[in-house]
């Protein structure tokens, strides 16, 4: 056997060297790693949407019970401190319910984010969670009952304005749900909010 054969069957017998293994392990673990990070971006997106929805369709039905409440209520608390004044703002309201007589008690305690329920001052219960404050342009906060009253001790209209925070520990910067807060950098959720309006039916006759 010649020389030149005996070149060409050692290179057809050559196998791969280390450095090309080396790069071919590289490339196979940059695609998996980009695989792995649109899997998880897209999971957490979907986590997200999901407890957006969640949310919103839960704070709905608590605003739809509130305001079903405001119309069938009366007495409400609290007064405005002067009689000439209409406008109360507030992060509680009282009413008597007209057929039992029992005194309801709707508060929003600031700090546990809690909005709650309790009837006849009774151990409250949580109608909603993770509702947070509003606030004007100057850092006023925003309280979410807001009570218009006609002369006199007869309430005409009450507004409910919430801001909720869905309740979910997953969040990623490149969702449509987040934003970046400003003092600490961490991502956080978009907060939903819920307004509804009442008028009690003493109001309406």
């Amino acid at each position: 056997m010649n020389r030149d054969a005996q070149t060409g069957r050692r290179r057809t017998l050559r196998a791969f060297s280390l450095v090309e293994m080396l790069i071919a392990l590289a490339i196979s673990a940059a695609l998996l790693a980009a695989t792995l990070v649109a899997l998880q971006t897209s999971f957490r997106a979907y986590q997200v949407t999901t407890d957006q929805a969640s949310t919103h369709a839960v704070g709905r039905l608590v605003m739809h019970r509130m305001t079903a409440m405001i119309r069938s209520g009366q007495d409400f608390r609290p007064l405005p401190a002067d009689i000439r004044e209409r406008f109360v703002s507030s992060d509680y309201i009282e009413f008597y319910h007209p057929d039992t007589g029992n005194l309801i008690t709707i508060n929003w305690d600031s700090l546990t984010g809690q909005l709650l329920y309790s009837i006849d001052n009774a151990l409250p219960v949580v109608l909603l969670e993770g509702v947070v404050a509003r606030t004007e342009e100057d850092g006023t906060p925003i309280l979410p009952f807001y009570l218009e009253w006609e002369p006199g001790r007869r309430v005409y209209r009450i507004t409910i304005d919430l801001m909720v925070i869905p309740d979910d520990t997953i969040s990623t910067s490149a969702d449509e749900y987040i934003v970046q807060d400003q003092e600490t950098g961490q991502s956080i959720f978009k907060p939903i909010r819920l307004v509804g309006s009442a008028m009690p039916r003493s109001a309406m006759f």
